[in-house]
């Protein structure tokens, strides 16, 4: 998707109609515009997503203002205005027009928000235009509405990509993005598709069949409703522990407690290693003696057999002087290997028969064989089990003393950070003590809600391997439950590509995120994206790998990485899901819309981000204030533009109020007073 030109016909600041041309290259790919405080920058940001979707975002107030307040001053009684945006893009090959707009009729002084309709146009290859039927689908399926969080955003509230609470909805966001949600809508499809099909079982299939499916189903009910309350559980936990580390970063800020609070967040992360360590250990020491402890009592039976195979060699049955194998082909061939014949009960044939039951079996000497050398092998085998199990056992013992001398230590600091003479920390702490209990009880009913869909799981698993096995005899039941196999052998295949996709995935923009933080970044601090895409900060402490408590600046960098590796990432998964021929230019390509972007970074970080964004992101449109963006920003934006504008901001105060920006040596019009009416205005340089 390439943005190529917005259109505003009386939205809210923009009276009249205005025009914004967007359209950039590869070369110059970011599009600059200023503005003051107040002028109009948050309005624009959301003009798109209006456009698109028919919302704003939550920190706009006045909703159902939606017409300029000067048009509507001067609109007649009973007299219309015209509210709209137009939005011109590109996508995968096809040009769109898209617009949003309605009539809105003036029955008093107050509005009332309007309901606006959405068109979009396809330009076809002969110039021609085609109104596009379903259009909001088109739209949903060019742009899913909760991936626009990443390309259309407020950057004073990006950092909340990395709130505990966001972790849930961003996965879903990212899976939509990168192609995994269509394989989950495929999964959640398939038991519709089986109660379908089961539903012929259970009608002619006959009394047991009809009794092991209705079991089936009520499990499938009950994992059903299990996954949701689990979903449920895992959010209320997300948000205790959101407030949780909000009441702990009070702490690391209350003067006469933050050495305490940094101690305890050391020793805690500390703690978390041994107790990881630990359980590791105890896994070792279990899988140890899972796969080889039986050669502890190998001991006496290994002698015993190395007994047993000496005395048959000093009798000379091993290894036995002729061979069955080569007797049974002397007799087959009726001739011995001297000439005499052998014919079937003659003397001679007698003699060599007799031989025959005194001779060895080849496989039998070879095993026998084997098995002497296999039992050499038994001794060292043990001694490396004995010092394996000494080595793990060891280190079980030590992380359980750290486990134990680390807990003993956050206790001592808990009870300092709890004491009664520091009211106010007292309080935080008490707060503190109690989300981490509620966490706590939240955690457990986690494990207990996932311990049950594992049994039930496996009761699912028993109850179909009995339904295979019970009795059918129509052919049409036979039929169903046929196909009901099949349908779990797809589910089972379609859950492990999901969870191959996923870890692929996740292990690819977590290498991304790395390479773009690390461009940014002045401290040793690395990024991680866990397993539930979970956005996190890393430091090595003495070869302790330490969380790094975020400030807001920092969060904000994290975000902006995430969301410049996600652009990334898209625009190579489009491009390689192109199998057939060359993909579009800009395959998986979307714009960066970003307002306020540098707000809360010094100017180090707005130089870094500035640089990295305009290198990575395929198109940029950047909102910024004079006070935001001039120096650093504007010298690194400044090669990569091809669309420089300001938001001019006219005002009805007092006199004197007026203010210029200067931009590429020339001054431009910042903010106009005092003017006829409060307005903005789209003013292009270049």
């Amino acid at each position: 998707m390439r943005l190529r030109s917005i259109t505003l016909t009386n939205f809210r600041q923009f009276s009249g109609t205005q025009v914004l041309e967007l359209d950039s290259g590869s070369v110059k790919p970011v599009s600059l515009i200023f503005g003051a405080n107040g002028a109009g920058k948050t309005t624009l940001l959301n003009a798109f997503t209006w456009a698109l979707y028919g919302t704003m975002s939550d920190d706009v107030e006045e909703q159902d203002r939606m017409v300029t307040d000067c048009v509507w001053r001067e609109l007649p009684a009973g007299a219309s205005a015209e509210l709209a945006v137009e939005l011109r893009f590109d996508h995968e090959g096809h040009d769109y027009r898209l617009r949003r707009g309605t009539q809105v009729r003036k029955q008093s002084d107050e509005q009332q928000r309007p309901s606006a309709e959405v068109r979009l146009w396809q330009t076809m290859a002969d110039g021609s235009s085609e109104e596009i039927g379903a259009p909001q689908e088109r739209i949903y399926s060019i742009l899913p509405r909760g991936v626009s969080r990443f390309f259309f955003f407020n950057g004073e509230r990006i950092e909340k990509l990395v709130k505990k609470g966001a972790y849930s909805e961003v996965q879903q966001d990212i899976k939509a993005l990168l192609d995994l949600e269509q394989v989950e809508r495929a999964l959640e499809h398939l038991p519709k598709v089986d109660r379908r099909l089961t539903a012929d079982l259970k009608k002619h299939g006959g009394e047991r069949a009809s009794e092991i499916q209705t079991a089936i189903d009520d499990l499938r009910d009950s994992q059903a409703e299990s996954h949701e309350d689990l979903k449920v559980l895992e959010g209320e936990q997300a948000m205790l522990v959101e407030e949780r580390d909000s009441v702990v970063e009070l702490l690391r800020q209350h003067a006469g407690v933050a050495p305490i609070q940094k101690e305890r967040d050391r020793v805690a992360a500390e703690l978390e290693d041994a107790r990881t360590q630990r359980d590791a250990a105890i896994r070792e020491r279990a899988s140890l003696v899972a796969s080889r402890g039986f050669l502890a009592f190998t001991d006496e039976l290994a002698a015993k057999t190395a007994g047993m195979a000496a005395a048959l060699y000093q009798k000379g049955a091993l290894p036995a002087p002729l061979k069955r194998e080569f007797v049974d082909q002397l007799l087959e061939d009726h001739s011995c290997i001297c000439g005499t014949p052998l014919a079937e009960g003659t003397e001679p044939w007698q003699k060599v028969n007799d031989w025959r039951q005194r001779a060895g079996l080849q496989m039998v000497e070879t095993a026998w064989q084997q098995l002497s050398g296999q039992i050499t092998q038994l001794s060292s085998a043990r001694q490396e089990l004995h010092a394996s199990l000494q080595a793990v056992i060891k280190r079980v013992t030590a992380e359980r003393e750290r486990v134990t001398r680390l807990e003993e230590a956050m206790s001592e600091l808990d009870g300092q950070l709890n004491d009664p003479r520091r009211e106010d920390v007292q309080q935080l702490e008490s707060k503190r003590r109690d989300l981490e209990a509620r966490i706590g009880d939240k955690r457990e009913r986690i494990g207990a809600l996932r311990a049950e869909l594992e049994r039930i799981q496996r009761e699912i698993d028993q109850k179909t391997a009995e339904r295979s096995k019970a009795e059918v005899k129509d052919e049409l039941a036979n039929k169903a439950r046929a196909r009901s196999d099949l349908v779990q052998s797809v589910r089972r295949a379609l859950d492990e590509i999901l969870a191959i996709r996923k870890e692929e995935m996740r292990d690819r923009l977590d290498a991304k995120l790395k390479d773009v933080f690390g461009k940014i970044t002045i401290k040793r601090h690395v990024p991680r994206l866990s397993k539930d895409f979970e956005l996190a900060l890393y430091e090595d402490v003495n070869g302790v790998e330490l969380a790094v408590p975020k400030s807001t600046g920092e969060n904000q960098i994290l975000s902006l990485s995430f969301v410049a590796a996600v652009s990334e990432l898209a625009r190579e998964i489009r491009a390689e899901h192109r199998a057939e021929g060359e993909p579009p230019d800009d395959a998986g390509t979307y714009p960066i819309v970003m307002d306020a972007a540098f707000g809360s970074l010094d100017q180090n970080y707005q130089r870094e981000v500035s640089r990295v964004l305009a290198q990575m992101a395929p198109q940029l449109v950047v909102l910024v204030s004079k006070s935001q963006g001039l120096g650093q920003v504007v010298s690194e934006l400044m090669p990569f533009v091809s669309h420089l504008g300001v938001i001019v901001t006219h005002t009805t105060g007092l006199s004197g109020a007026s203010e210029d920006i200067e931009l590429e040596g020339m001054a431009y019009p910042y903010i106009c007073s005092p003017a006829e009416t409060d307005h903005a205005e789209l003013k292009v340089i270049k």
